[in-house]
């Protein structure tokens, strides 16, 4: 975590050292981002891996020519999980003016929904958890527009638990099952933005 939030800090504070340099003449604006992809991974490896879907909405400021931070919200499928990602969002751009590299982090925390079909069980609660995606995005500018092509790896942790009780002739017993997952996927994304 403490690598993070030194990521957070580098990628904000370097630009904005720079760009007071160099006196550019540059207009904080508006940027929005649509992603779309593949999650590519295994849940319990013994199976092989699973393919599954993942979309994110992107909004945020381009601070400096090559800094950019925002907010997302995001619908991720992990086979009987849905889940739902709201994160912060800080990408820099490392080369180019239209077109380039650019690195970004996704850091948030999401909901999650399990198919109860799957698990039919009394006082059933459901939570997400954690999610922290770093990507290395190529970006092709046109005009107001830009293509994004994203590679990276996400880590989103998910669980449930559940408690029933039944009689028996000693007495009431209470059962409680608690199961947590940790989805560890390597992703594929094609998005358009805007300014």
């Amino acid at each position: 975590m403490k690598q993070v939030i030194l990521f957070f800090l580098w990628a904000i504070y370097c630009p904005l050292c720079a760009q007071t340099l160099a006196n550019e003449d540059f207009r904080i604006h508006y940027t929005g981002t649509v992603m779309s992809g593949l999650q590519v991974g295994c849940t319990d490896c013994s199976v092989g891996n699973q393919i599954n879907a993942s979309a994110y909405l992107i909004n945020g400021v381009q601070l400096t020519r090559r800094l950019n931070v925002g907010i997302g919200i995001g619908a991720d499928s992990y086979q009987h999980w849905k889940v739902m990602p709201l994160f912060l969002t800080v990408s820099e751009k490392l080369s180019g003016k239209k077109n380039g590299l650019l690195l970004q982090l996704n850091l948030g925390r999401a909901w999650a929904w399990v198919d109860r079909q799957q698990y039919p069980l009394p006082n059933f609660s459901q939570e997400g958890g954690l999610v922290i995606h770093p990507a290395v995005v190529y970006q092709i500018g046109l005009e107001k527009f830009n293509l994004n092509f994203s590679f990276g790896y996400k880590r989103q942790m998910a669980g449930y638990s559940s408690r029933w009780e039944y009689q028996t002739p000693q007495g009431l017993v209470y059962n409680e099952t608690t199961v947590r997952n940790e989805f560890n996927r390597f992703v594929m994304q094609i998005g358009f933005g805007w300014k």
